[in-house]
């Protein structure tokens, strides 16, 4: 499964039953995160509750490099 927007990241279930995250980054190659299917609910709540900050954050960054 790719998400919509950003073609870089792939999501997907291994052979072993874990739910990887995969980006493709042009300097530093590929970078794969696995994560026991236990843990799924976990992270995605973690994302959810960091995502306002880590967006804050984002932009706040974008602005120096311009």
């Amino acid at each position: 499964m790719r998400i919509k927007g950003q073609a870089d990241i792939e999501i997907f279930i291994s052979d072993n039953g874990y739910i990887c995250l995969k980006q493709q980054r042009d300097a530093e190659g590929e970078q794969l995160i696995e994560l026991a299917p236990a843990y799924g609910a976990k992270v995605a709540d973690a994302i959810g509750s960091l995502q306002e900050f880590a967006q804050a954050k984002f932009q706040k960054a974008e602005l120096v490099e311009d």
